[in-house]
């Protein structure tokens, strides 16, 4: 069938030139977060210290004194918040100056970056006379009015674990994800082209999908979109937000904060008629196998394609990758919603990390199902758009379907 190709993955010029620089862009962000993710610049490094000066006015050529003084003066100052019965007003207790008199005062000065990291890995390195000093790791528990759950909780060293898996591990390996299946789909459509409607289109159409599956895809779509974009603010705004403005960062940021919460309510509908409507069509078969061996025919301009019914093994992996992924990311996300009132400390934070990780997982997915459904096949998105498709697209990605819906149409008609 060979010889009925009309029309070429490598014809549709335009999209592959995009597709190129879409991979040169994507490529270098790639690398950045390569270098990022081993450039060793996590350390928590201090800019500033602490000093004091003696006199007033401009500290410019005053006397800077040593740091034992400005832990007194810290400590004076301390004594402005101290317990009434320590630090009065009381009868018997001495008042304390309201008013920072003329002795030594704060100062900071800038700290030199070498100088920075040398106090850093100082304090990370322990001799052998502070480890006889130092506990093991192990939670401490103090005394709170406060009615916070987790307000008494004064150590939590396995806080440690959670904060590998936000820093390291969902935010660097998420974002290669992102990236990487980005620029693999823009390195593909540069290369390949568009999967074309091989035999050209034929004039007619075929009716796939009905206003409210439309409708509710859109509405699903949107909402996702949302949540995405909004999630991503929160957890990649100060790396990528901060450069541009501290005030830009804020207000993203708050608009991101609400913004998640509103978009949950249509995403969860959504998703829920999507399983309603859906899912008996999207049940695992033997077809799937054959169309997965041969890679669905994205690769070939044949129309010959592995055959498939309505959906395809390609298809049942995005349903399924929504419905698994979108229920759990409502369960989590309800629970974050409403801290405390059935997880404890522990359990909310194991409940943050399962949210983070499985939303970079779906946004890297769903990249994928947007970019075959727009830029990287012809004529796909006329489904969702329209309801309808040409009938040389059906024909070639899903002729079973296609057989089953001309039958029907045959029935029908021969029994007027």
């Amino acid at each position: 069938m060979s010889d009925e190709v009309k029309i070429h993955g490598r014809d549709f010029t335009a999209y592959r030139i995009g597709g190129a620089i879409a991979a040169l862009i994507l490529g270098f962000l790639l690398i950045w977060q390569v270098w990022e993710l081993f450039d060793d610049d996590s350390l928590t490094v201090p800019e500033v210290h602490w000093g004091a000066a003696s006199g007033e006015g401009e500290t410019d050529g005053v006397e800077i004194q040593s740091g034992i003084i400005a832990s007194d003066v810290l400590r004076a100052r301390t004594k402005l918040q101290d317990e009434r019965f320590r630090s009065g007003p009381s009868p018997d207790a001495e008042v304390p100056e309201y008013v920072i008199g003329g002795g030594p005062r704060l100062i900071e000065s800038p700290m030199g970056e070498e100088t920075g990291v040398g106090f850093t890995e100082a304090w990370a390195q322990m001799d052998g006379e502070t480890a006889t000093m130092v506990r093991g790791p192990q939670r401490v528990f103090g005394i709170s009015s406060l009615p916070y759950a987790g307000a008494a909780l004064f150590e939590r060293p396995d806080g440690r674990n959670w904060r590998f898996g936000m820093a390291d591990f969902v935010t660097h390996l998420g974002a290669l994800a992102i990236l990487g299946f980005s620029f693999l789909l823009a390195l593909i459509l540069a290369i390949r082209g568009r999967v074309p409607i091989a035999k050209g289109r034929s004039g007619k159409t075929v009716k796939r999908f009905g206003f409210l599956e439309r409708a509710n895809h859109w509405m699903t779509a949107v909402s996702f979109l949302g949540l995405a974009l909004t999630g991503l603010v929160i957890a990649y705004g100060d790396t990528v937000i901060r450069p541009f403005g501290e005030p830009l960062l804020g207000d993203l940021g708050w608009l991101s904060t609400w913004g998640h919460v509103l978009f949950f309510p249509t995403f969860t509908l959504g998703v829920l008629f999507m399983i309603l409507k859906w899912t008996w069509g999207n049940l695992p078969s033997r077809l799937d196998i054959q169309w997965l061996k041969r890679g669905g025919g994205f690769f070939s301009d044949d129309p010959d394609n592995p055959p498939a019914r309505k959906f395809n093994a390609g298809q049942k992996l995005i349903f399924w990758s929504a419905v698994i992924g979108g229920l759990i990311m409502i369960g989590t996300g309800i629970t974050l919603m409403f801290p405390f009132y059935w997880l404890d400390l522990e359990g909310m934070s194991w409940v943050m990390l399962i949210h983070a990780g499985i939303a970079v997982m779906l946004i890297a997915i769903f990249i994928g199902h947007i970019y075959i459904g727009t830029v990287g096949m012809q004529g796909a998105i006329e489904a969702m758009w329209g309801g309808k498709v040409d009938r040389n697209w059906a024909e070639e990605h899903h002729e079973l379907w296609l057989a089953e819906i001309e039958d029907g149409t045959a029935r029908r008609e021969g029994s007027r």
